[in-house]
Parts: C-alpha cells; sequence; structure tokens
C-alpha cells in the first residue's frame, strides 16, 4: 500500500513540473490528498500487531516506564527495594512481575508462572499485549539487562509510532555522565594509540563494533575521560553511550586491574589486526614486483580462457622448468588453473623447478612467454590433411593474447 501511495505522489510531482496555471493548482490537491493517505500508510505501518488505541498505548507506556524505574532502583539498591514495590503496587501484573524478580525465577521459567498464576493471554489473560510487555520485561530483569534495553524491549510491542516518545524518555531518565565518577587509569598505551592522527575514525568504529559491548567497555574503564569521549563521539549514539557508561562501571566495580589491563591488550591487538594486509594483497604485491603488468596480464588471460584440453596438452609437453619460470609472470588465479591441469606427478615437478628457479629478466620471462604461445598455437592448428588444409579458428580474445605475446621484442 505504502509502494503505491509513493508512486501515485512521485507521479503526480513529475505533472506539477511538467504543467502550469489550473492543472498545477489542481495538482497540488491532489498531492495533498495523496499525502494525506501516505501519512494514514505510514500510520498503519508503525503499529505493532496489537494496534492499540493512542489511549490504551499511553496507559501502557506510563506502566513500562513505571516498571523499569523499579527495575533501575532494585540494580542499585538491592532486594529490598524490589519487595517494597512489590507490597505498595496495586495492579496484580506489576505485582506478580515485582515477586519473580525478588525471588530470582529462572529466566527460561517465567512464562510459564505467568501462565500459572493466570496471568498470561494463554491462561485467559483478557490484554495479551501488557501480559507480553511484562512476560519479556521480568525476564530480562532477572537477567540484570540495563533498563534502557528492558524498556526498549516492552515498548517494542507499541510499535515504531513509540519509539521517539521513548527515547526522549530514555535520555531524561538514565543519560547520566562519567564526569561524577572517579577516574581509573590503568597504565597502558590504549588512549596514546587511540589518538594517533594515523588511525582512522572508520578503524576505530570497525574495531569497537567487532570487540563488542564487554571488551570495549572493560578496555576504557581504565583510560582517562578524553579517550571515553573520543570512542564515543566516533561510534555511540546519545543512548549508545548512557549504556556504554553503565558497562564501564560495572566493569570497574566487577574487573580487577589485571584483568582491565588484558582487556586493553586484547582490544590493541585486535586494532592493530585491522591494520595488516590481507595475504591476497601480499600475494599480488609478490608476482606484480617488477613485472610487466600487460604481459601478466595476457599469459594469465590466455591460460583461463584456453580450452581445458588444450591447456592439459600443452602443460604435459611443456619442461617444468619453463612452467615454473613462466609462473613469475601470472596473476595467482592463473596459478591455480595451470595446477589443476597437471597431474599430480608433473605438478610435484613444476613445485621442485619453481624451488630451483631465480628470478628473470623481462627479456628472459618474454622468451618464455613467446615459446609457451607457440606450443599453444601448435596445439590448436587443426589436423587436416594438405588438400584440405583450413585457416586455424580462434576467438577474437585468444587471438589477441596470442598476437600480444608473439610481437613482443
Amino acid at each position: 500500500m505504502i509502494i503505491n501511495v509513493l508512486c501515485e505522489l512521485h507521479r503526480t510531482l513529475n505533472l506539477e513540473t511538467k504543467k502550469g496555471g489550473a492543472e498545477k493548482t489542481k495538482s497540488l490537491t491532489r498531492s495533498k490528498k495523496v499525502a494525506e493517505k501516505l501519512n494514514q500508510a505510514d500510520a498503519v505501518h508503525l503499529q505493532s500487531r496489537f494496534a492499540a488505541l493512542p489511549k490504551k498505548t499511553a496507559i501502557y507506556l506510563e506502566l513500562a516506564a513505571r516498571f523499569v524505574l523499579t527495575v533501575a532502583q532494585y540494580q542499585r539498591e538491592g532486594n529490598q527495594r524490589i519487595l517494597a514495590a512489590a507490597r505498595e503496587e496495586r495492579r496484580r501484573l506489576l505485582k506478580y512481575a515485582y515477586s519473580l524478580i525478588a525471588s530470582s525465577t529462572a529466566p527460561e521459567l517465567v512464562r510459564q508462572a505467568f501462565y500459572s498464576a493466570g496471568l498470561s493471554s494463554a491462561s485467559g489473560y483478557a490484554d495479551e499485549c501488557e501480559s507480553e510487555m511484562f512476560i519479556t520485561g521480568t525476564r530480562l530483569a532477572i537477567t540484570k539487562a540495563h533498563p534502557v534495553v528492558i524498556m526498549r524491549t516492552m515498548t517494542a510491542y507499541l510499535g515504531l509510532q513509540v519509539f521517539d516518545q521513548v527515547e526522549s524518555w530514555l535520555l531524561e531518565h538514565f543519560s547520566g555522565k562519567l564526569e561524577d565518577d572517579e577516574e581509573l587509569i590503568i597504565p597502558g598505551d590504549l588512549s596514546e594509540i587511540l589518538s594517533d592522527t594515523r588511525l582512522s575514525p572508520g578503524q576505530i568504529d570497525l574495531a569497537v563494533r567487532m570487540a563488542g559491548h564487554q571488551l570495549i567497555a572493560a578496555s576504557l574503564a581504565g583510560c582517562p575521560r578524553q579517550t571515553v569521549d573520543l570512542v564515543k563521539s566516533l561510534s555511540y549514539s546519545k543512548l549508545g553511550e548512557a549504556l556504554l557508561d553503565w558497562n564501564i562501571r560495572e566493569a570497574r566495580s566487577r574487573l580487577s586491574s589485571d584483568e582491565l589491563s588484558d582487556a586493553q591488550s586484547a582490544f590493541m591487538e585486535l586494532l592493530g589486526s585491522l591494520d595488516e594486509p590481507n595475504p591476497a594483497e601480499i600475494r599480488q604485491e609478490n608476482w606484480s614486483s617488477g613485472v610487466d603488468e600487460s604481459l601478466v596480464a595476457d599469459i594469465s588471460s590466455l591460460i583461463m580462457e584456453l580450452d581445458e584440453r588444450i591447456l592439459k596438452s600443452v602443460v604435459a609437453s611443456l619442461d617444468p622448468a619453463l612452467l615454473a619460470s613462466l609462473i613469475q609472470a601470472m596473476e595467482p588465479i592463473a596459478h591455480d588453473r595451470l595446477f589443476s591441469c597437471a597431474p599430480s606427478s608433473r605438478s610435484k615437478k613444476i613445485l621442485n623447478a619453481l624451488e630451483a628457479s631465480q628470478a628473470l629478466s623481462l627479456n628472459e620471462l618474454t622468451r618464455r612467454a613467446q615459446i609457451f604461445a607457440q606450443k599453444v598455437l601448435s596445439e590448436l592448428a587443426p589436423k587436416v590433411r594438405q588438400s584440405s588444409a583450413k585457416s586455424l579458428q580462434l576467438s577474437a580474445s585468444l587471438r589477441q593474447h596470442l598476437t600480444s605475446i608473439l610481437s613482443r621484442e
């Protein structure tokens, strides 16, 4: 539906640029109607499968916010806070959720517990959306998930239409900074490495994403605040920054200095690995250094395009030392095809000759390439009687490669 409306809107806008006067006024009126349809389509698209009315959605949001704030206090103050909330809470669903959190129910048993208490849709609870929200929130709270994660997951049942509203609420309540915390400096080179101007922002961002939340938090837990702020600016949104701060606080309280130092070393190793050249790039440099690239292209293309039967015959008839020297003027993919067309015994001879070979000059490589091309031509030549001689039939590409190699001086 949305695609159809967008197409109609696009078609309407095109008409506006082509026509003027009364037609333009008519198009503007029509475009407004199309825009209204688009907005209606967006509203439907942003709803969840529960499709709650605005008033009901506001109630769900208020309940989720109350639950998440209580869980956040419980994570800071301990079990007594959640027990007190359970005593004070009048809503049966929330009271039961708090009791499960206080009793440290196994996360995988939460849904069954709600079912047994008659608080899930499967056991007859009337409001499926509310039930699913709190089953999910309770399970996350028991696993000590961050309040931001709990709120986002619970309100996902309400659809994308509440996304921005939830974001504003989360930033208001959970965007505490590390400025209030005392810095913990672990001796190491990570801060200096991250501030090195030779490192691109993309490299740092990629390393952060590859490291994951736990490793990056443990790595930054022993760094100055400026280093933490640098990583935040490159890799995190506002809510992501709040989660990172929370993880850093948790790492400082849970891990020893040696463990934080090990985390820094692991992250520096990961960051350094992004600077290492790709093995394929190393091979590329090895074979292309000092070699005429056009000769390499002609020999490699010739080997790749030859019929397998012809190539096998050429490889079988040429001296292994000559084939070994030609490998110096081939792309890696051509090496593979050459060896795939040689029996294992002959491949060993070629490899032995390759180990004993030395780098050849361009003139010597050109001469060996011409011998190879001549052998290819002899295999391609038609075996016909003198009385019925035929011209050699070659594809334009093969003819071009052979001509290019044989015409070199």
